[in-house]
């Protein structure tokens, strides 16, 4: 599932924490923002809506939990990516990167090691 830029920025945040978020925890993001307090509400309202949060009421307070982990939507991102502008080939990708100089040695010894079964 693709996130806005807003829902992505909300998603960092509530990734971020250990554990379920408040929309008071989100409240720096009105600031930065320059939003009402009340366009974070109707963001994870939305947001819930759509699968990506959960949501549980405890007392006044409403708690949000992603549904979609950080790795799992890099994972996505990145297929995407891949099918996009690369033909479904990874090894485009890494072609492209290279062709670029955007890979160092050490990158290339990590992605040799990755290839070998050697990674983690």
């Amino acid at each position: 599932m693709k996130l806005s830029a807003t829902e992505y920025e909300i998603m960092q945040r509530i990734w971020a924490k250990d554990g379920p978020a408040t929309s008071g925890d989100l409240s720096a993001l009105s600031t930065a923002r320059g939003w009402k307090a009340p366009t974070v509400l109707t963001f994870l309202k939305r947001m819930c809506e759509k699968g990506l949060l959960a949501t549980e009421k405890r007392g006044k307070m409403r708690f949000y939990t992603p549904l979609l982990s950080k790795e799992a939507y890099a994972r996505e991102e990145t297929q995407s990516l891949v099918n996009e502008l690369y033909g479904g080939k990874m090894s485009n990708l890494i072609a492209s990167l290279t062709e670029q100089g955007s890979l160092s040695a050490a990158d290339c010894a990590e992605l040799k090691k990755i290839l070998d079964g050697e990674w983690k």
